[in-house]
């Protein structure tokens, strides 16, 4: 074998060479954008997961203080109204204790006590 058919034989070695480096290169550069994309759906998931706990949990919370003050409203309005019930059936001076008013005297009402109707005389 002369020495310019060793060289040529070399040359088409390097160049197989090179035609599987580049061939190898394709297939790595494919991998890595197939990997890019399962980290970004992964990340995607994760974050979607995250995001997913963090709503539940700020919204049990929020459902907490709004029962919470659902309930003290409540129990509020149902105090007022007792007291309210309580002044209508003399066991309280409602007008003069009604929460965020100043004691002012009782309006004069044409309503009857119970027990006395119309047009009887009890003196």
């Amino acid at each position: 074998m002369s020495e310019l058919d060793r060289l040529q034989a070399a040359m088409s070695e390097c160049r197989e060479m090179i035609r599987e480096a580049h061939a190898a290169t394709k297939d790595l550069r494919a991998a890595v954008r197939e990997a890019k994309q399962e980290l970004r759906t992964l990340a995607k998931d994760e974050v979607a997961a995250r995001i997913d706990g963090e709503v539940s949990r700020q919204l049990e919370e929020l459902g907490e203080r709004t029962h919470d003050a659902v309930t003290a409203a409540t129990q509020k309005v149902i105090a007022e109204f007792d007291r309210f019930g309580e002044s209508l059936l003399g066991k309280e001076t409602y007008w003069q204790k009604a929460s965020g008013r100043r004691a002012v005297a009782r309006p004069d009402t044409d309503v009857m006590p119970p027990g006395i109707l119309p047009g009887e005389d009890n003196a």
